[in-house]
């Protein structure tokens, strides 16, 4: 077989792909790095939301990765943690294939077979939870591999471990991924777990993305004091390049996961954001959004892996409420 490595795949969810990295799929380039946290920095190493895709008539497609740490979490799989997600294109929709099942810091795997030879079309999802240091695929030697460049339309997501991917099965179920698939638009997913602080170091970055709207996520890691005080310079920094200045910023209520809270008020956290998008109208930014988030994961509390992060079913249910959400407001989506 031949072999295509990070130097030559074409990844999706980068910002400034063309900028040094220190591993090939970190999605933050390394010059920001003075910008973010340390928590914040170590997370943006991590591949969520960040995809290949590409065209092939081999017969069988061999996939090679290695990550940085055999990380591990009791609540969530390891396939979503640190395996990858092959997808294929036919009939105008993504379908899905198969997983690259993790084993060690070290990975080998046949991810596709068929008997036919034909052009095909493929989109592979990388881990969520891991930094990958080498990815290669692999085709038979005597076929073709193209990778491609999917639109230059973009939505930028800015949230929590549940926006990174948290807790996923697979990465191709996390729902900016799942939105990819089924808009026409390339998500750069900007979700740091535990760390979706609403800061102004993040909107500094996310205002150098061409990004045709913004979504803001982090009610689940911010209470009530960081709501009233991180809002407006949140946006204030977005805006504060010419990519950005008059792209569209939405923020997304905290959903009601289950109806047995006890360390916060879900409705009264929701009710500070609006007032504080309001605020921000009010004071002359224009293209401030809010979605409503009641009833989005359903009324069966099965949404959930703990009570807290999204499993398959909370992911596809949130990723259908924000898309319906979404063309509601007439901003071009």
């Amino acid at each position: 077989m031949k072999f295509f490595n990070s130097s030559t795949l074409i990844a999706q969810g980068l910002i400034e792909p063309s900028l040094p990295r220190k591993y090939p799929f970190q999605r933050i380039p390394n010059q920001f790095q003075k910008l973010l946290r340390k928590e914040l920095w170590n997370f943006s190493q991590n591949s969520a939301g960040v995809s290949v895709t590409f065209q092939t008539n081999s017969t069988k497609i061999r996939i090679q990765w290695k990550i940085k740490k055999d990380f591990q979490m009791n609540h969530m799989a390891n396939t979503g943690i640190k395996g990858l997600d092959l997808y294929q294109y036919k009939n105008d929709s993504w379908y899905y294939r198969s997983t690259g099942i993790p084993i060690s810091k070290s990975n080998d795997e046949i991810i596709f077979e068929n008997k036919k030879t034909k052009l095909r079309k493929f989109r592979l999802h990388l881990p969520l939870y891991v930094t990958l240091t080498d990815l290669k695929i692999g085709v038979s030697n005597d076929c073709k591999f193209l990778s491609s460049q999917l639109d230059s339309k973009n939505i930028v997501f800015y949230g929590t471990s549940i926006t990174q991917g948290g807790c996923a099965s697979r990465p191709g179920l996390a729902h900016t991924n799942i939105i990819s698939r089924k808009t026409s638009y390339n998500c750069i997913n900007f979700g740091f777990d535990g760390n979706g602080h609403l800061e102004t170091s993040i909107g500094l970055i996310l205002s150098k993305i061409k990004a045709n709207f913004y979504i803001i996520d982090c009610l689940p890691n911010v209470d009530m004091k960081l709501i009233k005080t991180n809002v407006i310079p949140l946006i204030e920094s977005i805006r504060s390049s010419h990519n950005s200045i008059d792209k569209p910023i939405i923020f997304v209520e905290q959903p009601d996961a289950h109806d047995n809270y006890f360390d916060e008020n879900i409705v009264e956290k929701n009710m500070v954001l609006k007032q504080q998008v309001q605020k921000a109208k009010k004071i002359g930014h224009e293209n401030i959004y809010l979605i409503e988030c009641k009833g989005s994961l359903g009324k069966d509390n099965d949404a959930t892996v703990d009570g807290i992060h999204y499993n398959d079913i909370g992911y596809a249910r949130f990723a259908k409420h924000l898309i319906t959400e979404l063309r509601k407001l007439n901003i071009g989506f």
